[in-house]
């Protein structure tokens, strides 16, 4: 089935301070402080170093995760998922937090079905999909992307994540899509991202700048080596130029002052 064929329920509306769809809602970017030019450029060369480490990798599947809670793994996804749909990207999103999903408070989305409908057999694909606009070009059209959500919490999420019907969910998704990107548990509390690790391409570790421990970095990071996962790099999240001038722990992104939800930065 061609890509076109995907169809989704639109987000028309967001939590305030989301990003919206629909043209005139900030260009996606998150609201207040954080140089929002500042951390578009950031994700324009993170997007450009994921095409070059990827290359030889037809519709890749990333998932986007954390050593910890609270590192900010989901905005992100939601950033980097911005930044390749504004670069004409194929793009779907899908949230594999079954234990705390927050993707689709992030796009004004829905929760109500979603991964574990399709991986259950409760309702197809086609009917779990939403589609979020994140701008509209005079030129070019709607520039957005499609997103899955978790759907309703089960009981054993490792259990499911580990099935070979995940693996054939995001196999046909790859098989329409540029790329999928996917938010994951943190690696270190629970087995889940692991489970995931196993079918994906690659991984981004994303780390809070003067907040998570070195020893958490290398735990996480030796957590997906064992496990045969890709990294395919490290994001400093809320980074500052001191931190860079500081060598904190020598490599990664900086994304400037931006918190993990919404709400905080509303406050």
């Amino acid at each position: 089935m061609a890509f076109k064929a995907l169809r989704g329920t639109k987000v028309t509306k967001g939590p305030q301070g989301a990003p919206r769809s629909g043209a005139g809602q900030n260009g996606g970017r998150p609201a207040g402080g954080g140089g929002p030019d500042i951390q578009e450029e950031a994700f324009r060369v993170l997007r450009s170093n994921l095409g070059i480490l990827l290359a030889d990798i037809e519709h890749p599947a990333i998932m986007i995760t954390s050593a910890q809670a609270g590192e900010g793994k989901t905005s992100t996804a939601i950033q980097l998922g911005i930044s390749l749909a504004k670069g004409r990207q194929r793009l779907v999103m899908v949230d594999l937090d079954l234990r705390h999903p927050d993707l689709h408070r992030w796009l004004g989305a829905h929760n109500e079905f979603g991964v574990t409908d399709v991986l259950l057999d409760r309702r197809p694909l086609k009917d779990c999909l939403q589609y979020f606009e994140v701008e509209r070009s005079p030129s070019q059209g709607p520039i957005g992307f499609y997103f899955l959500a978790t759907g309703p919490p089960v009981s054993e999420p490792t259990e499911l994540l580990s099935t070979r019907r995940l693996a054939h969910l995001v196999d046909g998704l790859q098989k329409q899509a540029d790329l999928v990107l996917i938010d994951t548990a943190p690696v270190l509390p629970v087995a889940d991202t692991l489970a995931v690790g196993r079918i994906v391409s690659g991984a981004l570790l994303v780390v809070e700048t003067r907040k998570t421990p070195v020893g958490a970095v290398t735990r996480a990071k030796d957590a997906l080596t064992r496990n045969q996962t890709r990294l395919l790099g490290v994001v400093m999240n809320k980074q500052q130029a001191r931190d860079v001038d500081a060598g904190y722990y020598g490599y990664g992104y900086g994304y400037g002052e931006q918190t993990e939800t919404w709400e905080s930065e509303q406050a």
